[in-house]
């Protein structure tokens, strides 16, 4: 059995003082900003206020340290969306407007950067790879509708539909794709007003023939389509060997016997 090892990344007694006061600061902080929101919008005192927040945000072991487990309700931190204060609920028109003319910009800025630029080129690079490689290859059709989060492909081969996911390290090949009776909503592009629009697509679903992690996959997306069509192909060859004349392997398929 391999060893366990055990790494202690909280930092030196002095340091974990430093992050403990660091925390209690900052909750003190956001738990006053909470006490005058309920005074303003309640129409509380303040005493009232501190015994509500006291209620309903501290909950103490028998020693009398905080207890911080999660069905208990929390304070929010002071860095998500400034403690909940400038969350996009808490906005109005105009400002859901503005802040959706600084995103649309510094997305603009983005892609106008040589960081962008790279990106682009290295990802027509990777598409122009794969195209030749179905150029070479008759009889397999392929699309790689996402590059991540999750990796997926669709498409034939050798006349067999086929749908490849891979998602936190993990894969699974798809065989044979069959109408679920289930409808998804696709995103087709945002409208005037910034909202999204969709349209109906039918799901399919298909025997999973394969799964796997990451590493078997190869580096590039060519090397994920080429195992992904070899994966295929052998599981189709195997679907019909009969393993005769074998003793240790099929010489057809080459799977073990």
């Amino acid at each position: 059995m391999a060893d366990l090892y055990l790494f202690d990344f909280s930092g030196d007694e002095d340091e974990r003082a430093r992050r403990s006061e660091e925390r209690a600061r900052e909750r003190s902080l956001v738990r006053t900003r909470y006490a005058e929101q309920l005074t303003r919008s309640a129409g509380v005192d303040a005493v009232t206020a501190d015994l509500v927040l006291a209620t309903l945000f501290d909950h103490n072991r028998p020693d009398g340290s905080s207890c911080g487990c999660s069905c208990h309700p929390q304070l929010p931190g002071g860095s998500l969306h400034d403690a909940g204060f400038d969350c996009s609920c808490t906005w109005d028109d105009d400002t859901r407007a503005a802040r959706r003319r600084e995103w649309q910009a510094r997305l603009e800025e983005y892609w106008a950067s040589p960081e962008a630029g790279e990106l682009k080129r290295a990802q027509e690079a990777e598409r122009a790879e794969v195209a030749g490689w179905l150029e070479a290859h008759p009889g397999v059709s392929a699309e790689q509708t996402t590059a991540f989060a999750p990796e997926q492909w669709k498409g034939t081969v050798d006349g067999r539909s086929f749908y490849f996911r891979e998602r936190h390290g993990e894969w699974r090949i798809e065989l044979d794709l069959e109408p679920t009776g289930q409808e998804a909503q696709r995103v087709i592009g945002t409208g005037p007003d910034g909202e999204m629009l969709t349209e109906p697509v039918e799901m399919t679903e298909g025997t999973v023939i394969a799964e796997g992690v990451e590493s078997a996959l190869g580096d590039t997306a060519r090397d994920h389509l080429e195992f992904i069509v070899r994966t295929i192909r052998e599981h189709i060859t195997g679907e019909s060997c009969s393993h005769r004349g074998a003793i240790n392997f099929c010489p057809t398929c080459g799977s073990r016997i």
